[in-house]
């Protein structure tokens, strides 16, 4: 690789660089934003950007600032009880008409709907005409990561409770949820094609009704969406989870129960997760709820939708906060948004939305820009994720002490690294190099280029400064991140092929090669598949290797197709070619003919029809395949002779038997089309040796 200037002299500079663009601490409201981000892969949202700014006015000028900022999703409650306040079909569609006109003339085309809340008239418990609690009073921490008991009900209103008619049949008109349900998704199906079931069911807050109520709540609604948008989406209620971590497993214990589940995708087709303020629980605990819910029910697709942490010492909000537990300086939450953003593509969420896009009506801190339209450093922390973090072919995660790293691979820029430490203490992180030059990325999206130098990057990692006030040594953020870009100029996926093979071979297990070709960073990894005939399924064979060869192993009669794809060592990797690159066919038939002249009672067992060794006349005769089937009829005699077929690669067992004689001869043959004989004048069996264990009584 060439050499240029050493890079922890070059970060020097660069650091000089960057904090000359980065506001001071009093400076913070005039963050400065990155360009509009327009090319993104749809991946990433934020929650509530339709709010009117005057309140009273018609403008909602968050749904661009959100576009702006790499967002394509918005996500907010249908709510229940404004939109159908009585029971006389009397709907009041007029807000949220005007709503997703405004977001789908605006750009957000995409739209989570969350069916919520219970109206008075249908609830079966609760007060009536008691408001539940607005955002501004929830309780402080109820989003905070750690374990806790079922909170007690802030208020025991009607909202939170069961809808009456919920067992009865979905479309029964008894049924107000099934009901509602299909009226709304009916009149927005066409632009809203997600609906999540509920909020933070396990909350009481939010629900107040037993397990199996929210299992059948989920279940007419799926039923419900699907007869009025057969290709929508419904999502489970966004799991608190830290209200009761395992209230999802209780209800999806239900379902798996249901008999009519299975043919019903388990009643949701996507699990929603809403995890805060600690960055590495967007891998670890999403990961955990994934292999949880498998326990129950195939593996469904993961959203993140909600996820954030709230901001303490914000001088320019409208009243400050001071330190408290799992809140974090706008500094820190910049570097979560982009810790958060790698660990989550890490654990293979699909779908991941920032709560929120800005304060409006919260008694914390969460947005991404205030309420007066001035940006946080996380609105632009949030750009650089939507801009750098997307399209992965894969993505890996690996550990170096506190050093964390998380590669996203064949980006559209190529392999992007995100590094952060976890520790307090300033630490160096070495990178192996895939390119000679890489580009430096900030949160604040300021770049630079780097050289490698002896094949490695080198990088001083900022401490963690995030801590608890309960535990101090508790860092639940960590320091700020750098952002590594190895390109390939230009950024083009290799090429790969399987070599030709015979139209035909006699032998068990053929040789298989393979080859690749990459344009600048060279070809990593190999993956081939087979399929077997000319209509069967593509499957793997070799899978991520760096092999160019193997053995493959085939069965007699049997076609087999090949086809390889090539990844590049930045992770561009090639698209499946449609048609085979190779095919052989297996004939391993031969034919084998064996001859016995007869048996004796070889009782020496030297091979030789000694004195005193009696011919064998009544011999059990069989001849057996590998899986202990008989090849030809047994026979009873003194000799044998039979002709049949065989097959390369297989093993065959000749079984001659008298009550006090056996022998078993193995048989083995290395290729088909062939004529193997195999003559015996006299073949002796040995005798059959028995022991005998004894037996010891005692008295009773």
């Amino acid at each position: 690789m060439k050499q240029t200037m050493p890079v922890l002299v070059f970060l020097l500079g660069l650091a000089s660089l960057l904090a000359s663009a980065r506001p001071a601490v009093a400076e913070l409201a005039a963050v400065t934003p990155l360009p509009p981000v327009e090319e993104t892969d749809r991946r990433a949202g934020a929650c509530y950007s339709f709010y009117h700014d005057p309140p009273e006015g018609s403008d909602r000028p968050f749904i661009q600032m959100a576009l702006d900022a790499g967002s394509r999703w918005d996500r907010f409650d249908f709510n229940w009880p404004n939109i159908e306040p009585d029971r006389n079909d009397n709907w009041h569609f007029e807000a949220y008409d005007t709503l997703v006109d405004d977001l789908d003339e605006a750009g957000m085309k995409n739209v989570v709907g969350i069916l919520l809340w219970t109206p008075d008239w249908a609830a079966t418990q609760g007060v009536r005409g008691l408001k539940m609690l607005p955002f501004a009073q929830r309780p402080p921490g109820w989003y905070a990561p750690v374990a806790r008991v079922p909170l007690a009900p802030l208020a025991v209103s009607a909202a939170s409770s069961p809808p009456r008619g919920l067992y009865l049949p979905w479309n029964d008109p008894n049924n107000h949820w099934g009901d509602y349900v299909y009226t709304v998704v009916s009149r927005y199906g066409d632009r809203v094609k997600h609906w999540e079931m509920w909020n933070e069911a396990e909350w009481d807050y939010f629900w107040t009704g037993s397990d199996a109520d929210y299992a059948q709540l989920l279940k007419v609604g799926y039923q419900a969406t699907k007869a009025a948008c057969p290709d929508c989406k419904v999502l489970f209620a966004g799991l608190h989870y830290w209200a009761d971590p395992t209230f999802f497993e209780r209800v999806l214990d239900i379902l798996n129960d249901d008999p009519e589940a299975p043919n019903n995708n388990y009643f949701f087709d996507v699990m929603s997760v809403h995890l805060y303020s600690r960055s590495a629980n967007t891998y670890e605990v999403v990961n955990d709820i994934r292999s949880r819910m498998r326990a129950y029910v195939p593996d469904h697709p993961i959203w993140l939708t909600e996820t954030g942490v709230p901001v303490w010492g914000d001088a320019d909000a409208p009243s400050y906060k001071p330190k408290y537990d799992y809140a974090a300086t706008q500094e820190e939450a910049a570097a979560y948004v982009i810790q958060s953003y790698a660990n989550a593509w890490a654990s293979g969420v699909e779908r991941y939305f920032f709560f929120r896009v800005h304060d409006a009506d919260m008694s914390e801190y969460f947005g991404l820009i205030r309420n007066d339209h001035s940006l946080r450093p996380a609105y632009v922390a949030y750009q650089v994720a939507t801009t750098y973090l997307i399209s992965p072919t894969f993505v890996t995660r690996a550990s170096t002490g506190p050093h964390m790293r998380v590669t996203l691979w064949g980006t559209p820029r190529g392999k992007v690294s995100v590094l952060w430490n976890e520790s307090p203490a300033t630490g160096v992180y070495t990178l192996p190099a895939t390119m000679d030059t890489a580009t430096l990325v900030d949160r604040w999206g300021v770049t630079g280029t780097i050289a490698a130098t002896g094949g490695v990057y080198t990088f001083t990692l900022p401490g963690a400064t995030a801590n608890l006030v309960s535990d101090p040594d508790d860092y639940f953020i960590g320091g700020d991140p750098l952002i590594v870009v190895e390109t390939e100029t230009p950024g083009e996926p290799p090429t790969s092929t399987v070599h030709s093979l015979p139209t035909v071979t006699y032998s068990p297990t053929v040789t298989v090669t393979w080859e690749g070709h990459d344009n600048q960073a060279g070809v990593w990894l190999y993956d081939v598949q087979v399929r077997d005939g000319e209509n069967g399924e593509w499957v793997y064979w070799q899978h991520s290797t760096t092999a160019t060869s193997g053995q493959f192993a085939g069965q007699h009669g049997h076609t087999y197709y090949f086809r390889s794809r090539a990844t590049d060592r930045v992770g561009n990797r090639e698209a499946w070619p449609t048609e085979p690159q190779a095919h052989i066919t297996f004939n391993l038939s031969s034919t084998l003919h064996l001859s016995i002249g007869a048996f004796f009672a070889d009782e020496d067992r030297d091979g030789e029809w000694g004195a005193g060794e009696s011919a064998l006349t009544e011999v059990t005769l069989h001849f057996r395949d590998e899986a202990g089937n008989d090849v030809v009829t047994p026979k009873v005699g003194g000799s044998w002779d039979f002709t049949t077929t065989i097959y390369a690669g297989e093993t065959y067992q000749l079984w001659a038997t008298t009550g006090d004689h056996m022998r078993v001869l193995s048989f083995t043959w290395p290729r088909g089309g062939e004529v193997y004989t195999h003559t015996y004048e006299v073949l002796g069996l040995w005798p059959v040796v028995r022991s005998y264990l004894p037996l010891v009584f005692q008295d009773g």
